[in-house]
């Protein structure tokens, strides 16, 4: 059975879908929010309410305290656990979420790289430097052309990470990702998008009622409780909210546009990534389409 996947940038609807979806099919939610995981940031977060989660289970969702950590490694472990227990009781993964490095470390693998010699990335770090990164590039399409294809000619990391490689083991890089694509069959992959015009309409309409529903407060807790110097309130719709109750911010109407603008940026960065990384995925254009009826006709010509 293979696992289904709704991502999109932030405000698309992933959630109520997701859940519609899993009332329908039988299906269990396993979220892929970086920020969903932790407990105290309700809000903030646009956890999926009680009342949403009822007759659905979710996972992945009020797992860790916000000074905890968590990354993309331990998500891909944890995430295919519950695939597995999922299927094995005869219901249907549906992982839905944003934070698309929790999403590619799932579909795409991770890196099991070793780390390079030092002097050796030493090396290519000067070179690039003095010679710039396309010099670098048309020498590492002689030495691992499947590589370079997969990169920009402007991508220096990439192509020292490349190079260097190269050098210190003796084999291409991409010899190692050469089963990556086996891994995205497993899983049904839908993307949703909008328009820029759409998507800001319905980022400034959830902010407000962010905030209308106790953003302030709830930040104003985290702080009390300790957690000021944590990354989790650093992340957006938080970080404005601190800098509001520190007096950087003077009025709501500001925080809530600054949170906007800021979302705003996100999802552009947001819908860059998926598109690079997501190959397979299905794109659902909300504005023009109903998602939940084209996930549900897909999902029903895929039933293994």
């Amino acid at each position: 059975m293979r696992t289904i996947v709704i991502t999109g940038p932030t405000a698309s609807g992933k959630t109520g879908i997701a859940i519609e979806i899993a009332r329908r099919i039988n299906g269990e939610i396993i979220s892929a929010d970086s920020m969903q995981i932790y407990k105290h940031m309700d809000i903030g977060t646009a956890k999926p309410t009680e009342n949403q989660r009822k007759g659905v289970k979710h996972h992945l969702i009020d797992i860790k305290e916000p000074a905890e950590s968590f990354n993309a490694g331990e998500f891909r472990k944890v995430a295919l656990k519950i695939i597995e227990n999922i299927s094995a009781r005869g219901k249907q993964a549906i992982v839905v979420g944003g934070t698309g490095f929790y999403l590619d470390a799932l579909i795409n693998g991770l890196d099991d790289v070793q780390p390079v010699n030092e002097k050796v990335k030493s090396f290519f770090d000067d070179i690039c430097e003095e010679l710039g990164s396309f010099y670098l590039y048309e020498w590492l399409k002689v030495i691992d052309e499947k590589w370079a294809l997969k990169i920009s000619s402007s991508d220096c990391q990439r192509i020292k990470r490349g190079l260097s490689f190269y050098v210190d083991k003796g084999m291409p890089l991409s010899s190692l990702f050469l089963n990556k694509n086996k891994k995205s069959r497993d899983f049904l992959i839908f993307a949703l998008f909008a328009s820029k015009g759409f998507l800001k309409n319905r980022i400034k309409a959830r902010t407000e009622m962010m905030v209308k529903n106790g953003l302030i407060k709830e930040t104003k807790d985290l702080l009390e409780h300790g957690f000021g110097g944590c990354d989790q309130l650093k992340a957006i719709g938080y970080k404005e909210t601190v800098d509001f109750l520190e007096g950087k911010i003077k009025t709501e109407n500001e925080l809530i546009e600054r949170i906007t603008r800021n979302t705003l940026s996100f999802v552009k960065r947001q819908l860059t990534f998926f598109k690079s990384r997501f190959k397979d995925a299905q794109w659902i254009d909300i504005e023009k389409e109903n998602p939940l009826m084209v996930i549900l006709d897909a999902v029903s010509g895929h039933p293994s």
